[in-house]
């Protein structure tokens, strides 16, 4: 198990790009700290979950396949070449492991809407909540601080527990993309939308 130190990720994010607000400290649930994604989480742990066919059965990353650690940091550079969205790592509070991540953009400023996206990349937190804690903890940032009108989601119809997790959240579906995604086995899916609105904007 890979443990990581985040701390250096408080720092502004101002320092490396121009974004909409300033992330001062990282977003804490009950379980999880959610930090800034860099460099330093280019790990082989994560190079494994990028590789991994059950992991990426419903991200567009298995598309453009990650090679190696090199690879993978480049990767994460580009990410954070972003002036419009953020990428916040997933970090265990007990033992500071990078269990996954989750987004928040591009966020479109002259609508005040966003889009929520994240994976879990450790199987060993799969089935224990970790979507909803974190969906819940970045909608409300996105709405209390970056003070967003709406935030969406689109999940492939087979992925039930994502669905599922921005329901719990309060997200309602708003409609159905009809055989928009091909699947691992070629099969055609489709894609449900999802929306919340900010009830004070």
């Amino acid at each position: 198990m890979e443990r990581v130190d985040f701390t250096r990720t408080t720092v502004p994010l101002r320092a490396r790009r121009d974004p909409l607000v300033i992330l001062q400290k990282p977003l804490e649930t009950e379980r999880f700290s959610l930090v800034c994604l860099d460099e330093d989480f280019a790990t082989d742990t994560y190079l494994r979950w990028l590789s991994d066919d059950d992991t990426t059965a419903f991200l567009e990353t298995r598309f453009a396949p990650v090679g190696d650690l090199l690879q993978l940091r480049h990767y994460v550079t580009s990410l954070l070449a972003s002036t419009d969205s953020y990428l916040l790592a997933i970090v265990t509070n007990d033992t500071r492991e990078h269990i996954g991540n989750i987004k928040l953009g591009p966020i479109n400023s002259h609508h005040s809407t966003a889009s929520i996206g994240l994976f879990i990349g450790s199987k060993d937190w799969w089935g224990k909540g970790v979507a909803t804690e974190t969906i819940a903890a970045v909608t409300a940032w996105a709405f209390d601080t970056v003070k967003l009108a709406k935030v969406c989601a689109g999940a492939y119809a087979s992925n039930v527990a994502s669905i599922r997790a921005f329901e719990t959240c309060g997200f309602s579906r708003e409609g159905l993309l009809r055989s928009q995604v091909s699947l691992n086995s070629g099969a055609r899916d489709d894609v449900v939308m999802l929306g919340k609105v900010n009830p004070h904007a």
